[in-house]
């Protein structure tokens, strides 16, 4: 597979530590090899139709693929299949719920499940509740809801895809032959400013002359050095992490989490870059 043949990782602050890439292999390549000749090859929708088990045209529906993805929750972001933003899918929400004192209340619920009944309808058509019956829509999404809350509370491994597309990007620093990336993680809040870790952009920046907030405040940074580089893919794109705490500030809903792998998808092949194991060598 042609591509990455050599990539290394930085931390946001020191950017000192390092970990090796490698794009997939096995069997793995072999699908991304097909992918990647139905890009070329193919109209668009086509290859949407590969990907996703949903029959609606591209944009319209969202991350709902499988609920485990590399051996973690999928924490679903409401990311479309072409990787812009689509709905709120409330697991964050949800997440907050089951590791913290935080609740949401009877209206912000009621948003919730109406945003469950809109990602349902879309992907596998109309199921005799409308819209707008809020009584129909919680006794149909309300129980699912609940459960899997219940089930998030046992859960500390998460994976999310990213929303690159309608949030920031990876950028090709050609000087430095480096990707440097600021990744989004989904919000908790409206509020913003509620998913930290090591690895972050900090929220403010504090000098002589005052206090600011960072251009990518509150993102990840990640940075790989490679030799060459390829059209992106979004929909490989993938970030698994492990929540260390949730807490509540009032009523906005915080966490600090620690980024576990971070995978960038390509047209003929991914990067993935593992986090949990350091070797040393500074970029």
């Amino acid at each position: 597979m042609k591509g990455v043949r050599r990539a290394v990782l930085t931390g946001a602050f020191a950017l000192t530590a390092a970990v090796g890439a490698q794009a997939q292999s096995g069997a793995g390549s072999d699908l991304l090899r097909q992918i990647g000749r139905a890009i070329h090859g193919t109209p668009k929708v086509v290859n949407d139709r590969v990907r996703s088990p949903y029959l609606e045209p591209a944009g319209t529906y969202w991350d709902l693929d499988q609920d485990v993805l590399e051996g973690a929750q999928h924490l679903r972001a409401g990311v479309t299949a072409a990787g812009g933003g689509g709905v709120d899918t409330c697991d964050m929400q949800l997440l907050a719920m089951a590791h913290s004192t935080y609740r949401i209340d009877a209206d912000k619920r009621q948003w919730c499940l109406r945003q469950w009944w809109l990602m349902d309808t879309k992907a596998h058509g109309a199921n005799g509740v409308s819209g707008n019956d809020p009584a129909a829509i919680e006794r149909r999404y309300g129980p699912d809801f609940d459960a899997r809350l219940q089930r998030f509370k046992g859960i500390r491994r998460f994976a999310v895809r990213p929303t690159f597309q309608s949030m920031g990007d990876v950028a090709y620093r050609a000087d430095r032959g480096v990707l440097e990336g600021f990744i989004p993680m989904p919000q908790v809040s409206a509020a913003g400013q509620s998913v930290t870790g090591k690895g972050f952009v900090p929220w403010v920046h504090r000098t002589a002359g005052g206090v600011s907030s960072p251009p990518n405040a509150g993102r990840f940074h990640l940075l790989v050095r490679m030799d060459t580089r390829q059209g992106r893919s979004y929909r490989d794109d993938l970030v698994v992490f492990s929540v260390n705490r949730v807490w509540a500030e009032g009523t906005v809903p915080k966490m600090d989490v620690t980024i576990e792998k971070v995978r960038l998808g390509y047209r003929d092949e991914t990067i993935d870059v593992d986090l949990t194991h350091t070797q040393g060598a500074p970029v």
